[in-house]
């Protein structure tokens, strides 16, 4: 049965979302937008507290794969960061947190990482598994809010990372698309960024007093699955892994996909093909690091039809981590909007430690 709880307007909310899960449609239903945001109003004091930036775990690591892991590498420093309550129910508090990127990009708004964070109302003491969630290409937060929120009601905390030049961290007047346009190299740096962020947020979860901080997963559908695979590869080190609607080959992906036919056409404007863009890409390809992600704590949920993600780059992805565990669900990419109350509890189920033998409820 559809768990409810996760959602804060009942079904009415997901028949919105399942008549406009396509980013285009999306955009033209303002009121899907807001449904999962949380309150801009705080509901207590902000405080500032201090984290710990994480050593990357290099183990075997040697050649090109060292060099590679070199260019995410930061010096493990201490960091400041706000919490802030925003609002709370029977089940849930949800904060504002916000965090410095270790990467300077030439963008003050895309430097300061906004997240959310999903928290279980539970006993003092109780230490909790927790989660990073990551956000489709759409990028208005849509799946991801209602990710944590369900991931939230069910046990596990839940911390939206939006990605670089996302969200509120998009700079003004869109200023950055120049920027990428005039060398489309820079885009490596975008997705080294994100990884990077989303790292310092692993850190902060696992100074959390209420997490356990030997339970943190990552999760994220389409995009954010891509983008789970590449930032657990490049980790190393989290206990669970369940990218949604992911595939690896990013060239062959912004190739293929209608979604990217923009970037496409101005990477062949740069001279850039297919084999140009899978070497541009190499630094930050997932199936360059899913080998560092153990397939027996990783989960994957794709689309048996899927047309955005082609079949073989999934395959592709499957065998590199090296064939964990997953389920096809008996869909295409967009229709997998009507299975995602199965998604999220599986979901849940997973980044809450439980064994999972089946998909859905």
């Amino acid at each position: 049965m559809f768990d409810m709880r996760s959602s804060k307007t009942g079904l009415f909310v997901f028949l919105v979302l399942a008549s406009g899960f396509c980013s285009t449609a999306l955009a033209k239903t303002r009121i899907s937008a807001d449904v999962f945001a949380p309150s801009t109003q705080p509901a207590g004091p902000l405080e500032r507290l201090a984290a710990m930036d994480q050593p990357l775990a290099k183990r075997n690591a040697a050649g090109q794969m060292a060099e590679w892991l070199a260019a995410f590498d930061v010096p493990v420093r201490q960091f400041t960061y706000s919490i802030q309550p925003l609002e709370e129910n029977e089940e849930t508090r949800v904060y504002r947190v916000e965090y410095p990127s270790p990467f300077h990009s030439p963008f003050k708004q895309n430097n300061t990482v906004p997240a959310e964070y999903y928290v279980p109302r539970v006993a003092a003491g109780t230490k909790e598994p927790a989660a990073i969630v990551l956000d489709i290409l759409d990028g208005r937060a849509i799946i991801a809010r209602s990710f944590a929120r369900s991931l939230a009601a069910h046990g596990v905390a839940a911390l939206y990372v939006p990605m670089a030049y996302y969200g509120p961290r998009r700079p003004p007047a869109q200023t950055h698309i120049q920027f990428f346009s005039a060398d489309p190299t820079r885009s490596v740096d975008a997705l080294r960024q994100t990884v990077m962020d989303i790292r310092r947020a692993k850190a902060i979860l696992t100074s959390r007093a209420e997490v356990d901080a030997h339970q943190i997963g990552i999760t994220g559908v389409s995009l954010g699955g891509i983008m789970t695979v590449l930032a657990a590869g490049v980790d190393g080190q989290f206990d669970r892994v369940l990218p949604v609607l992911s595939g690896g080959d990013l060239a062959s992906l912004v190739f293929h996909t209608r979604e990217t036919r923009g970037l496409a056409r101005r990477l062949e404007e740069h001279g850039i093909d297919r084999d140009g863009l899978a070497k541009m890409l190499s630094p930050v390809e997932p199936l360059n690091f899913a080998e560092r992600i153990d397939p027996a704590h990783c989960l994957m949920i794709n689309g048996s039809d899927d047309e955005v993600i082609p079949r073989q780059t999934t395959d592709l992805l499957f065998h590199a981590i090296g064939n964990p565990q997953i389920f096809w669900v008996p869909t295409g990419h967009y229709g997998a909007i009507l299975y995602l109350p199965q998604i999220q509890q599986t979901a849940a189920n997973y980044l809450g430690g439980k064994i999972v033998d089946h998909f859905g409820f």
